[in-house]
């Protein structure tokens, strides 16, 4: 797949953040594509765009749909941290300073 836009301005933060992260990292164990991907730490960071997300529900909250769910899951079993940045989060900062520091946080 095609990296997406907002996939690309998270790689771009990222890289500013910490380096070594590789884009579209295949995960041998379960096949899967990782967004980004840390692989001598095994930390994935997966950008989540609206088609990973059930609708909101009454009170708005956005939860992840079941494949969303299922590579998480996989992808812990087979030893990864795996790090979601929501779209809708990440569309709410206006600098890449803030973007940066989310980043940093979520990284720990």
């Amino acid at each position: 797949a095609r990296p997406s836009g907002l996939q690309r301005s998270v790689a771009a933060a990222l890289a500013a953040v910490q380096h070594g992260f590789e884009e579209e990292h295949l995960e041998p164990r379960t096949g899967y594509s990782l967004d980004l991907a840390l692989p001598s730490s095994r930390v994935a960071v997966e950008v989540d765009g609206p088609s990973h997300f059930l609708l909101p529900d009454g009170r708005g909250v956005r939860k992840p749909n079941g494949p969303t769910l299922l590579k998480r899951r996989l992808l812990a079993a087979a030893g990864w941290r795996v790090i979601s940045v929501p779209f809708y989060e990440w569309d709410g900062f206006a600098t890449a300073n803030e973007r940066q520091t989310y980043l940093q946080g979520l990284l720990g």
